[in-house]
């Protein structure tokens, strides 16, 4: 068998792999909802989950993508992940659920097909996007960050403007 036939062999079975591994990663009662619910609009976590695991295993198995369609879903589903308030090694770490995946799915048929080097390369690739991924979850927590401090900025604001109506501090607004 070679290696072309060996990853297409495994692709659906890697894909669900992985993606059952995210999933497990969640609240045992989120688990059943994100399993089942298949409409993006009313599970996105599912929906981004699934779309990234088709897109890094086509991408590190080294097959020809669209590296804008890649980078996309891998952002999609780190956005979600970075605004559930996870660690880094969390959000971005469910990328690297995928290297046993593939040592499980892969790694026998390859050795025996002598494509070692090509086993490798996966990895190689896998960490590349996790790198990828950390950068889109940095960006994504600045920009939570910055939401809140405006937030915060506005609520300020609005106690100061009552405070000034009702005499309990000076205007400093102007009105």
């Amino acid at each position: 068998m070679s290696t072309e036939d060996i990853i297409s062999a495994r692709r659906d079975a890697a894909i669900q792999k992985w993606t059952e591994a995210v999933f497990a990663m969640y609240p045992f009662e989120t688990t059943g909802f994100i399993r089942t619910q298949r409409d993006q609009f009313a599970n996105p976590v599912g929906h981004a989950t699934r779309a990234a695991g088709e897109q890094i295993y086509d991408a590190v198995t080294g097959r020809d993508v669209d590296m804008e369609k890649v980078h996309a879903s891998v952002a999609a589903l780190i956005r979600i992940r970075a605004v559930q308030d996870l660690k880094p090694e969390q959000a971005v770490g469910v990328l690297y659920l995928y290297k046993s995946v593939l040592r499980e799915l892969l790694l026998a048929d390859m050795l025996a097909a002598g494509d070692v080097q090509g086993f490798l390369d996966m990895g190689d690739r896998l960490d590349t996007l996790c790198l990828m991924a950390f950068n889109l979850y940095l960006a994504d927590r600045e920009q939570v960050y910055a939401e809140r401090v405006a937030q915060q900025r506005r609520e300020a604001s609005q106690i100061r403007r009552w405070a000034a109506r009702h005499g309990l501090v000076e205007n400093q607004d102007g009105e």
